[in-house]
């Protein structure tokens, strides 16, 4: 979670068509105003035993003697050849601004729905979604023997909710443009951000079977102050108070959809999507602990949970591009779990410890020191 702030220069001219609104610092292939990263939100204190919630499955790892629990989406590759298929919920946030102006989430929701998160392309691990290339390659020595046929997949035609339309005070964010991007953006209060993903969930009566997505268009969170900016997403889990051992647990992700040249060079449209996905897959009520490891490249740096996305977080050009439809996305590569278990070799598709660019993540995770 490495954040950053520069000055925010004040652009006269543009202030005059559209108050309120400052111009960021760049340097010259993006905006630059913050560091983009990513979060988990709220967890539950164990695993849930119920089937009020999305279909898991739990299996362990064994490292220096010590043993670490993971539970996952779907169902075991190792004693399972079928697939999973999670309903999914799509919630647009259209954000409205003191001054007026509008973020429009429901604006990319047709671009969201065309992408490799819901639709298949050609991968090494299989021709299927960008999510389950990632599960598959992970486990490849079950997927390429017994269980060919394991999938864990999104509905590929998800319920589209009605756009939740938000009026944004002024206290609650900053509305900026780019001077590379020519973009306008917010920076929103992460806290306040969160008690409106959570009356959204709540007054849409989202079934726990089913996995809300909300999504917005570049609107990124800082953390108390400007100074901790830019989560682009995160995922998270909910317990009922009451239930009696078979409690409801609701997932959930937030996903931006940002516009090039904002960010860094490839973290653009899905990008944000595709990392939350992946994570929720492999850690979906955010109880799954590992070995502490340190971010790629950055002592001190460290991290101790199983978010396969977060370790790339600090890699250049994390995205792996896709096209579909004529369009290219920029879904996210993934760290994958042998990474994290630091089994060596990884028993994953082709010896990789990151999916699909194997490139990026050569070797097992290192130690936190």
């Amino acid at each position: 979670m490495r954040k950053t702030l520069v000055v925010l220069l004040f652009l006269m001219t543009l202030v005059l068509a559209l108050p309120g609104i400052s111009v960021a610092q760049s340097d010259s292939q993006a905006d630059k105003f913050g560091t983009p990263t990513f979060a988990t939100d709220l967890s539950v204190t164990t695993v849930p035993a119920t089937s009020k919630t999305v279909p898991h499955w739990t299996s362990s790892f064994t490292y220096q003697g010590v043993t670490y629990p993971y539970t996952m989406v779907g169902t075991n590759p190792a004693s399972s050849n079928s697939s999973t298929t999670v309903d999914v919920a799509i919630i647009p946030f259209d954000f409205v601004f003191a001054n007026g102006f509008v973020l429009s989430g429901t604006s990319k929701v047709g671009n969201v729905l065309g992408s490799p998160n819901f639709q298949i392309a050609t991968y090494p691990s299989g021709t299927t979604q960008y999510g389950d290339a990632v599960q598959r390659a992970e486990f490849w020595p079950f997927v390429s023997g017994a269980s060919p046929n394991w999938h864990t997949l999104l509905d590929s035609t998800p319920t589209v909710y009605p756009t939740q339309v938000i009026q944004v005070p002024q206290n609650q964010a900053e509305l900026l443009i780019g001077s590379v991007s020519h973009k306008v953006f917010a920076l929103m209060s992460y806290s306040w951000f969160s008690d409106r993903l959570n009356e959204a969930i709540n007054s849409l009566h989202i079934a726990p079977t089913t996995l809300p997505i909300v999504l917005t268009y570049n609107t990124f969170l800082f953390e108390h102050s400007l100074n901790n900016c830019c989560v682009l997403g995160y995922h998270g889990a909910t317990q009922s108070a009451n239930g009696n051992g078979n409690q409801q647990i609701q997932t959930y992700v937030f996903a931006s959809c940002p516009d090039p040249n904002i960010f860094p060079p490839g973290w653009a449209d899905v990008l944000p999507m595709s990392h939350e996905v992946s994570e929720w897959m492999n850690d979906p009520f955010i109880r799954n602990f590992v070995p502490p490891w340190q971010f790629p490249g950055e002592p001190g740096s460290c991290q101790g949970n199983l978010e396969t996305g977060d370790p790339m977080e600090v890699v250049a050009h994390p995205d792996f591009p896709v096209t579909i439809g004529g369009f290219t996305y920029h879904p996210q590569t993934e760290a994958i779990l042998p990474w994290f278990t630091r089994e060596s070799p990884s028993s994953a598709i082709g010896g990789a410890y990151s999916y699909p660019d194997t490139t990026k993540l050569t070797s097992p995770s290192q130690s936190c020191h």
